[in-house]
């Protein structure tokens, strides 16, 4: 031992595991414990059917890499940060992925030299991990560039403060940014308010009288058609999350599952890796959404479907 603590040889932990499942006659081939926790916030308390279907994708990617993936609620189960750490140990989790619903510090105690770490989407300013998230910037400006191909030339983008806010302003930043150096989508000034209903919605549509309407929330689409806007022949609607969409519309897929099984490979190999503790350079992967055609978009000018 002294002799290879000498030459700088380190105790692979998924090869001792192996080799005792080996040893003891199981035929099975189980690599390790992952654990996902999701950090709640008073905005968002509870996991998001989005969530969900992150933690779907991250739980059945392990699955396949012979990992199993262990789930956890931050507060729900009345544990300390040294409970969960305890918990995590006693499971024989190597790597835990955090799942945030918006930045917070409430992670700042957690034991992070004790495990591989990486977060969905961007969840702590400081300590920084390593982070799986949609790219938004890119997502939106080339759906921008189709939708202008599309034909429509006066684009409104509206959200909610707290949607836009929790992925660091990166779709209005898109937006402004296309809006400003394309020179072809009008000047229809963003709609970002704390809570969107219907009232603020017809006077900034009425006000600025968009021919293609952007955001999350798909009950625009009834707003427009109760004040007489043929859809998508007057105004036109595209969903930034047609995967939370309540109807048929055209929007972009944010490959949820897509984002859990990226984040499962990164851990994974984290662990594979030998790497524990924060990251001196965090490393961000980026997943490009989807579009998807759907009855709210036209061709501007045909009403038909894109």
């Amino acid at each position: 031992m002294s002799a290879a603590r000498k030459h700088g040889y380190r105790r692979n932990e998924l090869v001792g595991k192996l080799m005792s499942h080996m040893r003891t006659g199981r035929t099975q081939q189980f690599l390790g414990n992952l654990a996902v926790i999701h950090v709640p916030s008073a905005s968002q308390p509870k996991l998001l059917p989005a969530q969900h279907r992150i933690m779907a994708g991250a739980a059945s990617r392990a699955k396949a890499l012979r990992f199993k993936l262990y789930e956890f609620s931050l507060g729900s189960d009345g544990l300390t940060m040294d409970g969960y750490a305890r918990v995590l140990r006693a499971r024989g989790v190597h790597g835990v992925i955090f799942l945030y619903t918006e930045p917070t510090d409430v992670m700042a105690d957690f034991p992070w030299g004790d495990f591989s770490t990486i977060e969905i989407d961007y969840g702590k300013r400081e300590p920084v991990l390593h982070t799986v998230c949609l790219d938004h910037f890119e997502t939106f400006t080339n759906a921008l560039a189709r939708l202008l191909a599309l034909g429509y030339r006066r684009i409104g983008l509206f959200l909610t403060q707290f949607k836009d806010q929790r992925i660091a302003h990166k779709w209005s930043s898109a937006f402004a940014s296309y809006q400003r150096h394309s020179g072809a989508i009008g000047d229809v000034p963003m709609l970002i308010t704390d809570a969107l209903d219907e009232a603020s919605f017809m006077q900034w549509h009425e006000t600025h009288r968009p021919d293609l309407v952007i955001g999350h929330v798909d009950e625009a689409v009834a707003w427009l058609q109760r004040a007489g806007v043929r859809v998508p022949k007057e105004t036109a609607f595209f969903n930034l999350s047609w995967t939370e969409r309540k109807r048929p519309c055209a929007g972009l897929d944010l490959r949820l599952e897509l984002q859990g099984e990226v984040a499962a490979e990164a851990i994974i190999s984290q662990i594979q890796r030998g790497e524990r503790g924060l990251p001196a350079d965090p490393h961000t992967i980026m997943v490009r959404g989807r579009w998807v055609d759907g009855p709210t978009l036209g061709r501007r000018g045909t009403g038909a479907a894109g």
